[in-house]
């Protein structure tokens, strides 16, 4: 073991790696990369947020001036989880490529309309 390998053990942080052909798979001791519970952990927050601010603009008078660079944060991140709401609605909706249509498709009406 050389001194990189022990000092990564040591921190918990032990990688071995095993080829597979093109492949190589790292596995960290002591650690999981559990992206969608954060994401999901985000999600909740935000939503949480947004229900609060709702509240409180509804309690509020509505002849209420806000500034402008509030307003600009509310409709970014309203852009934001819409854009990415739309990616990963695409991503789980996409058909695969191989059952996707083939160009090789004659079509005689060269105008498109049939």
């Amino acid at each position: 073991m050389n001194e990189i390998q022990r000092l990564q053990q040591l921190a918990g942080l032990t990688i071995t790696e095993a080829e597979t052909g093109d492949e190589v798979t790292k596995t960290v001791a002591g650690h999981t990369d559990a992206e969608k519970d954060m994401i999901m952990k985000q999600l909740y927050q935000t939503g949480k947020y947004c229900v609060e601010l709702y509240k409180m603009l509804g309690d509020m008078d509505g002849n209420t001036d806000f500034p402008h660079w509030w307003q600009g944060k509310i409709i970014k991140a309203s852009d934001y989880i819409g854009a990415a709401k739309h990616y990963l609605e695409n991503e789980i909706e996409a058909p695969d490529i191989d059952t996707m249509p083939s160009p090789d498709i004659e079509d005689n009406d060269p105008s498109g309309v049939s």
